[in-house]
């Protein structure tokens, strides 16, 4: 998630939420998979009857296309039948089936992609929405859990495989394996019992997919857990490739990556040979009702071996027209055993996702429940309005830290008072930053207390009313304008143009042919450091905020600039709680200063 809460929408930099709709949330799941029907139901069930009408128009454009050339070859061979056959009707009836087999297919997949990309943008915005609404500590646990952003994308674009190769081929192969079904029944002069053997034949050509489906659910859990465990056993020696390289340990450090990299091939090796041999299986059942169909003929024709008018009693091209209706139906069916791994991601991916949007609140956990935490929950749920007037910031014994850090921000005592920045330093690794991201709600607070006002300070109703930027910048890639406007959506250029200049990137837009439309890239690719940080400070320079948290905001800057930029961000919060991280020193005016040193500590006045 983003590091600067006061740059994207108003719920991102909100700190507290009721109480009962974070226990509502535990409770309940936050999606279900016949949820995805929702957002477009009218568009799926178009793209199935369009499904529909292309597996009926393939499997009797062959039925038919087969039929027509034995009868008319039969037609041809006898004298009475050339003169009485209608070669014009099974003609026109074949080309209507091949115009019906292309439309559908063609808007088939039109209507299907419209409603798969209305489901995704529905999925996309609701568990993003879902996601921000949670307490900033809680969206960094989650993700954490959940293991980075991407993990939760690609979870969400898995889902969509639940509609386009569980329910939907399901749907289409059932009816039209029960239409096949009917056909034989109804045209096949054949014994009944052979005729339950076809139906059992066809009957067990979808059980097989089924069975299949059912036990390649746990499967499929096994596969994503062990793929997500290899993917995060290669990404960290990645970071550090150059060094391992260098020392000659890339081998030694990437063997646990090599260790789940064999047993995922060795997982997607079985998968593979379960997929052929449910496929193998469901052509076997067609072929063999295909012999049953055979075997019925041959013996009803043995029955009327002296009967003259044999072709009354079975037809040769309806047979074959059975036989290719059986070979043709395999294209609608055998895909239901290549894909049996389909529902079992997309539970998979459901149930990541879940959990990761039901996280539990730690803050319950880290504390007993005595009265004095029930109270101050009821004040939580409450969301306090912030101060109008002067405000005081105290931070008694406080202790927080990074999960699975070594170190942390510990013992901190400090007042902060508006009007008077805080200027925090100290040695690498002492918790300066972790401080900062504690306040700005991205880090739990340990141990300690923190009020504003002598109420608690995460008991605010922040809102956009708290700016933090971090050391991590999220510049998109988009124009300069609509970067700075993440931070005021309604700035006008001349807005835009001020917090430039407060920052000092004025000669430098000046410079740019595009202007304000000067694209940026991604992360800020077409920009440095130093300007990326300033664009990403004068978007919370656009409009003023109760509370400003800055990390090392003049990294990169000359002594001019530095002080230019020091001097607009001190006016703005000239009224307001500034805090500071930063290494430079010259003279910043009168401010507070907090010094960390390896757990150590000293407060003094500049």
């Amino acid at each position: 998630m983003s590091k600067h809460t006061s740059q994207h929408q108003p719920n991102h930099t909100a700190i507290t939420h009721s109480v009962d709709n974070q226990a509502a949330d535990s409770r309940d799941p936050a999606f279900r998979l016949r949820d995805m029907f929702k957002p477009s139901f009218d568009l799926w069930v178009i793209s199935w009857l369009l499904g529909l009408i292309f597996a009926i128009s393939i499997i009797a454009l062959l039925m038919i296309s087969g039929w027509f050339i034995s009868a008319a070859a039969l037609a041809g061979m006898l004298a009475v039948g050339s003169h009485a056959f209608n070669y014009m009707m099974p003609a026109g009836i074949i080309r209507m089936l091949a115009i019906a087999r292309t439309a559908s297919r063609y808007g088939e997949l039109m209507v299907s992609h419209n409603a798969v990309f209305d489901l995704l943008k529905t999925l996309r915005l609701r568990f993003f929405e879902r996601l921000s609404t949670l307490p900033l500590v809680q969206q960094r646990n989650a993700l954490h859990a959940s293991q980075y952003m991407h993990r939760l994308v690609n979870d969400i674009d898995r889902l969509d495989e639940f509609i386009l190769r569980v329910v939907s081929p399901w749907l289409i192969g059932t009816i039209v394996v029960t239409l096949l079904a009917l056909f034989i029944g109804f045209a096949l002069p054949i014994d009944p019992t052979l005729k339950r053997m076809i139906y059992g034949l066809l009957a067990l050509a979808l059980l097989v997919p089924l069975l299949g489906t059912y036990l390649g659910i746990q499967q499929a859990r096994q596969l994503a857990e062990v793929s997500e465990a290899r993917r995060q056993k290669l990404l960290a020696p990645l970071a550090i490739i150059t060094q391992l390289l260098l020392w000659q340990q890339w081998r030694a450090q990437t063997a646990d990556y090599i260790e789940q990299d064999n047993l995922l091939q060795d997982l997607e090796w079985r998968a593979q040979k379960r997929r052929s041999a449910y496929m193998l299986g469901i052509q076997w059942l067609f072929y063999a009702g295909v012999l049953v169909v055979l075997f019925a003929i041959t013996q009803l024709s043995q029955g009327a071996a002296f009967d003259s008018s044999i072709m009354h009693v079975v037809s040769v091209p309806l047979v074959l027209a059975v036989v290719l209706g059986l070979i043709g139906i395999q294209e609608i069916i055998v895909p239901l055993g290549q894909h049996y791994l389909a529902l079992g991601n997309s539970i998979a991916a459901k149930q990541r996702l879940n959990a990761l949007l039901t996280t539990h609140s730690t803050a319950t956990e880290r504390s007993p429940k005595t009265k004095d935490n029930i109270e101050k929950s009821e004040l939580a749920a409450a969301d306090l309005p912030l101060p109008t007037g002067e405000m005081t910031a105290t931070l008694d014994r406080v202790y927080a830290k990074i999960p699975k850090a070594l170190v942390g921000a510990q013992d901190v005592s400090v007042i902060i008072t508006s009007g008077t920045p805080l200027i925090i330093r100290g040695a690498s690794g002492c918790g300066k930053s972790t401080l900062l991201q504690m306040l700005a709600g991205e880090l739990s607070l340990l141990k300690g207390e923190v009020t504003l006002n002598d109420a608690a300070w995460h008991d605010y109703d922040w809102r956009d009313q708290l700016g933090y930027l971090g050391q991590q910048l999220d510049i998109f890639d988009q124009s300069l304008a609509a970067n700075l406007r993440l931070g005021k959506p309604n700035a006008s250029d001349a807005e835009l143009l001020a917090a430039l200049d407060k920052v000092g990137l004025s000669k430098w837009l000046q410079a740019q042919p595009q202007g304000l439309a000067t694209p940026l890239g991604e992360y800020g690719a077409a920009v440095s450091g130093g300007q990326a940080r300033r664009i990403a400070l004068a978007r919370l320079l656009l409009k003023p905020r109760r509370v400003l948290l800055l990390d090392e905001p003049f990294a990169g800057l000359d002594a001019q600039t530095r002080a230019q930029v020091w001097h607009h961000v001190r006016e703005q919060q000239k009224n307001d709680l500034l805090i500071v991280v930063s290494h430079h020193e010259w003279d910043m005016g009168h401010c507070q200063l907090l010094t960390l040193k390896e757990q150590v500590f000293t407060n003094d006045t500049l």
